[in-house]
């Protein structure tokens, strides 16, 4: 498809999976080298994390002199020790305890309180057993009181003393046990996540604190977090980024969240007053729907007027349950930041409010220029007002947010999303404008061994099934995205099919005379009509070719679908799973440098392999980036065949000798070693 220079977008989707992040940060190593730009930036948990430090690399990377910028190798060069820093406080994680497994920590605390605990597993089968059982109206046998009896003896000391229990459990008659156990895990503060809320400041400390670039010593076995060279440390990201920053700039960054309460998705963007009033004036009539496929749970994102806090928005859309506690909406959400005043105000009174409503009537007047434009918003309002099923559906005040990935774990979406409302801000085409799509996926196809299959066990069952469950998760999205490119290129064939038609026919009627023009104009809107077509039927059949080729030109331009080249890429194994921050749960340094390696290669391949079959002209900045990635691959001239390129794919070597990794650590450039 020839797509103007002017209209192509770049987007990048980064998905979830904690620890598994490390491969995302090798991938975002692989850009910086190819001196990747990005207008459209998206992230659910941990990519959430990863798109939040790409976003501040990107804005700092605009902000350099024009010199620099204007060479792709020194702006790249620039912003190396950026980029390195990342990486540093990356493998650093396991030394900031974000979950803390020493003796002194919650979890060591509790594991040696559990041993002196007086309370058998058969004691624990009993009560579970008997409680469990929908008929408890006979009492209790005996078996079961004196389990119940243990139970009570070990929790009595533990929570204040024979009063207090019974407190408890009369104040929690329907679940009493649930009560105690809570009240138990207060003692270490882990009643409500596995990581102690008054720790969430580590999680939000590894962006602000500044950390030295990643130098050869940090690799080093029984290493320090500093070096000791005098490095000019870097934060990550700058306190009290807010995600406006980055839209002022030209980037803009979407992170999902899910709302503990409605269960439904929402986005971590900027949205003007304006743009929450187009937005509504689109999606309303969803939100009043109760049927799940005019609101589907896991696709349809809401959006909400402010400016969030770029830090928290990502820690909100990370929450892995049970984990991290859930995030409240105001932290999202500065209330001393004047762009989010509009909406504190309907978390408070909806939209009762007077000022509400005051500034989303001039919001949307300034979008509708017709003479009744105050008498529409005003009937559209009222009912957006009195629609108890939106009311509900928006956030509120105490509304708290779970990872986002829990639901929506490829966030493609909404890069698909903000293209699309960049086209029709911009007055584009939308088969005149093309999206690369860069969609980083954490999981590789679960593959198994063929004698495993034969008589697995239950466990092996079970881990089996939620493998293929999250890899088919991600990849039926990537699956979505090339049916809808092909019915949209059907669908363009067909356009320009009729318009060729329509031409034709026209000519024929400038030769006919009036009374053979009236038939087949009547002839043509009565079919019309019984066809149930109804966007060019008008009220007499005189000009109906005219509105019909309006109309088909209206649908060929804004109505068919973005076209979009995706580019996903994937490991080929994954060394570590998603909670492997400390060595106790598996973490190993060896592995954590495997994947940001791995991830840093695949992608180096898969942006030549992209740009590398592009048909010319490229962009600027894709001739920029094809250029650094023959450079670091050391391919020189695109090989023409397949047998050419798939033997190129098994033996490019990385060139890239300033890497902190090239030495005998990366795998590619071990290889030429």
């Amino acid at each position: 498809m020839n797509v103007q220079k002017e209209n192509k977008r770049r987007g990048l989707v980064m998905t979830g999976g904690g620890a598994k992040g490390l491969y995302e940060a090798g991938v975002l190593h692989a850009f910086h080298l190819a001196g990747m730009d990005f207008d459209v930036i998206t992230g659910s948990s941990i990519g959430a994390f990863n798109a939040i430090f790409y976003a501040e690399y990107l804005l700092e990377k605009k902000a350099l002199p024009a010199s620099q910028r204007a060479d792709p190798l020194q702006a790249m060069e620039a912003m190396d020790p950026k980029i390195k820093a990342f990486h540093h406080a990356w493998l650093g994680l396991p030394q900031k305890k974000i979950i803390d497994d020493s003796p002194s920590g919650s979890l060591g605390r509790l594991k040696d309180d559990l041993l002196d605990f007086d309370l058998r597993l058969p004691d624990l089968a009993h009560l579970l057993w008997w409680w469990s059982d929908p008929d408890r109206s006979q009492a209790p046998p005996p078996r079961v009181w004196s389990s119940f009896l243990r139970l009570g003896k070990g929790l009595m000391g533990r929570l204040g003393g024979p009063t207090a229990l019974l407190q408890i459990f009369k104040n929690n008659r329907e679940a009493p046990f649930q009560a105690a156990i809570r009240s138990y895990l207060a003692n270490f503060h882990m009643e409500r996540s596995l990581i102690p809320p008054q720790d969430d400041s580590k999680l939000s400390s590894v962006f602000t604190q500044p950390i030295e670039p990643l130098s050869p010593e940090h690799l080093m076995p029984d290493s320090v977090e500093s070096s000791g060279s005098g490095t000019a440390t870097i934060p990550l990201v700058a306190s009290g980024r807010k995600l406006g920053d980055f839209a002022a700039a030209g980037i803009d960054v979407r992170l999902t969240r899910a709302n503990y309460r409605t269960g439904r998705l929402e986005l971590s963007s900027y949205v003007s007053t304006s743009d929450f009033v187009r937005y509504l004036l689109k999606q309303a009539f969803r939100l009043e729907k109760s049927d799940p496929e005019k609101l589907p749970l896991g696709s349809f994102r809401l959006h909400l007027p402010g400016n969030p806090d770029a830090i928290n928005a990502a820690l909100a859309s990370g929450r892995f349950p049970g984990v991290l506690k859930p995030f409240p909406i105001e932290a999202i959400y500065p209330a001393d930041d004047p762009h989010n005043a509009l909406l504190h105000r309907m978390l408070a009174n909806w939209l009762d409010d007077p000022l509400v409503e005051n500034e989303m009537t001039q919001a949307y007047l300034l979008q509708d220029s017709r003479e009744d434009a105050r008498d529409r918003w005003e009937r559209v309002y009222q009912g957006w007002r009195e629609s108890a099923r939106m009311r509900t559906f928006f956030p509120q005040s105490r509304d708290v947010y779970i990872d986002g990935g829990a639901i929506d774990n490829t966030p493609a979406n909404s890069a698909i999303d903000a293209t699309r409302e960049w086209v029709e801000a911009s007055g584009h085409s939308h088969r005149d404008s093309c999206l690369d799509l860069y969609v980083i996926f954490l999981h590789p196809e679960p593959a198994i061994h063929p004698q495993e299959v034969g008589d697995p066990a239950l466990h092996q069952v079970v881990a089996r099934t939620l493998e293929i469950q999250s890899a088919a998760k991600q990849s039926s999205q990537a699956v979505t995205v090339d049916t809808i490119n092909t019915f949209g290129q059907r669908a363009e064939n067909l356009g320009d099919t009729l318009a060729v038609v329509l031409e034709s026919c026209q000519e024929l009627m400038g030769s006919a005379n009036p009374d053979q023009r009236k038939t087949v104009q009547d002839r043509l809107q009565q079919r019309a009509r019984e066809a149930g077509l109804r966007g060019y039927l008008g009220s007499s059949s005189e000009g109906i070719l005219e509105r019909i080729q309006s109309w088909s030109q209206d649908l060929t331009h804004n109505k068919l679908p973005l076209h979009i080249d995706k580019v996903v890429i994937y490991p080929d194994e994954m060394p570590m799973s998603t909670l492997q921050f400390t060595e106790r749960l598996g973490y190993r340094h060896e592995n954590a440098i495997r994947m940001l390696t791995s991830g840093c290669a695949h992608t180096l391949w898969a942006v030549l392999d992209h740009l590398g079959h592009q048909r010319p002209p490229l962009d600027q900045q894709d001739r920029d980036s094809l250029i650094l990635v023959q450079q670091w691959t050391g391919i020189d001239q695109i090989p023409k065949d397949q047998a050419g390129w798939q033997e190129a794919q098994k033996s490019w070597t990385c060139r890239r000798t300033a890497c902190v990794f090239h030495a005998n650590i990366c795998p590619r450039a071990a290889m030429k070693a």
